[in-house]
Order: C-alpha cells, then structure tokens, then sequence
C-alpha cells in the first residue's frame, strides 16, 4: 500500500513536469503552428545556467532561479526573432529544420560547457518525507505537485484575467483579425516564445529535483512531453497536463510494479500512447474541426 501510493505521487510528479513542457510546446504551436523540437534541450540549457549561478558563483537558491527563469524568458525572445522569425518567411519546413538545428546546437553546448557528467542539483524543497495515514511521501514529490499548481494558477490568471493573455488568445484564433484589430502579432508571438521558454525552464528545475542534471535528461523531457501533446489532441491545454500526468503515472506504476523492465517501461508507455491514438486519432480532447459553409 505504502509502496504503491508513493508510485503514484511520482508518477503524479514527473507528470506534470511533461505537462508545463508540454504547454510550452502548445503555446508555441497554437501562436505559430511551430513544433518547437528544441523545448527540452532549451529547458535544461537554463537549468545549467541555474547550477551555475547557484553551485559555481554562489548566487542565492531563490534568486538564482529568478535570474534563470529571466534569462530563460529572454532566450526564447531572442531564438524567436533572431532565429525563427526569418526562417518563417520561407517554406514552413525549414522552421522545423531549424527548431532540430536549436536542438543540437543546444545540447552541444550542454555536452562543451558543463561536461563532468551528470550533476546534482540543489533543491528547495526538504529531503524528507510526509507521513500521509500510514503511507510515507516524499516531501520533495509533493513540493513539485505544488509548485506546477502555481505555475498553472499563474499561467491561467494571465490567459483568462489580463490584456495580454486576451490578445495572445486573439492571435492563436484569428491572425488576421487580430492584426486589424491593433494587436502586434509580432510582439505577441516573440511574448509567447519568451513565455514558453520560462515555463520550460521551470520544468527543467522542477524536474532534476527527481533526476540528475544531464545532457540526456532533455530527451526525456522532450519526448514524453510531446506524447502528452498528441494525445492531448494538440489543442487543449487543460488536456496536456491530464496527459502528462497519465504518461507519468503509466510509467511509475508500469516500472514499480516490475510488469516491465525498467529499460523497457518507456516503450511499453508509447506503445500504449500509439494505442489509444488508433482508437482515437483526433486524441483524447482532440475536437473535430468545424467548417462553415
């Protein structure tokens, strides 16, 4: 009992960490119909920067993270205007291409600048446990369950509350109306990479309290985020964190309880993401597209 319900708050956990990849990802897509396969890597690019203001120079744990998830925001300005922005005048391919290019230019900058293998991280939540009925929980699982909850309350205070979250909704649905309307579909779209760069960031600092610190862990991150994403149905954002936190708990369960192998628990994950796809293309909050005629 003890064993199983401390699999599900792992689960739970490394759940909503593909989730916020996973809205980072959305976000991007929904603005500029952009798969953005550098998510991940970009992700655990600023959390290096994070181990380094805070490990190597000193910097304060808290301010530490507020000057990474800054830069984090910056960064995806910068990638957005200097990068995918030209790119995005020619054919609509080779913004992919470039997105896979970030991909490797990033991670190479991981593998050159920080390359004594995988590091530890330090984290702000305490190393104990929390004793829920008879059953122990880690307090570090529980700590990210409540920091992802902030990030989302926060992320839909400014969708659903402000001018700026109304006119991000208004340029995701209609480009051209919104152009007409006033809004500078540039700055909106530059505001949303930069936007999805630091919740990416986030992740990535909420998920090496749970891994270490690795060139490699953007594999993770990228991939299981992107499961969430497509089983999602790429359009809700509600529904991407629901799938996020089913892939995790999926895998937890599938590797705790030995039904697989450790090393195989991700394949038999995404074998059961390609399932419920062939039942359900569109995805589980997918919505059939209406046409007026």
């Amino acid at each position: 009992m003890n064993l199983s319900l401390q699999l599900v708050v792992d689960g739970v956990a490394i759940g909503v960490i593909y989730g916020l990849v996973g809205l980072a990802l959305l976000m991007v897509y929904r603005s500029t119909g952009v798969l953005n396969f550098a998510q991940g890597e970009m992700a655990v690019f600023c959390t290096y920067i994070a181990w380094t203001l805070i490990v190597s120079l000193g910097v304060s744990l808290w301010l530490g993270f507020a000057a990474t998830v800054a830069f984090a925001f910056v960064l995806g300005v910068l990638v957005e205007r200097l990068v995918i922005r030209p790119a995005g005048s020619s054919h609509p391919l080779a913004v992919m291409i470039v997105t896979i290019g970030l991909f490797m230019v990033f991670n190479s900058f991981q593998r050159d600048w920080w390359p004594a293998g995988p590091k530890a991280f330090p984290s702000p939540f305490p190393a104990g446990t929390v004793d829920i009925g008879s059953a122990r929980i880690s307090a570090v699982s529980i700590g990210i369950l409540i920091a992802a909850a902030l990030v989302m309350l926060c992320l839909t205070f400014l969708f659903r509350m402000t001018r700026i979250g109304l006119a991000m909704r208004a340029v995701v649905d209609n480009p051209t109306a919104s152009s007409l309307m006033g809004i500078g579909n540039h700055r909106i779209v530059s505001l949303g990479w930069g936007l999805a760069s630091a919740v990416g960031a986030v992740a990535g600092m909420l998920a090496v309290n749970l891994l270490l610190l690795d060139p490699s862990t953007a594999y993770a991150l990228l991939l299981f985020s992107f499961a969430a994403l497509v089983l999602a149905g790429m359009t809700s954002p509600v529904g991407v964190v629901v799938c996020g936190v089913l892939l995790g708990l999926f895998n937890a369960l599938a590797s705790g309880f030995s039904i697989v192998g450790t090393e195989l628990s991700i394949v038999v994950t995404l074998l059961a993401l390609v399932v419920v796809l062939v039942v359900k293309p569109g995805g589980l909050f997918g919505k059939a597209p209406v046409i007026k005629v």
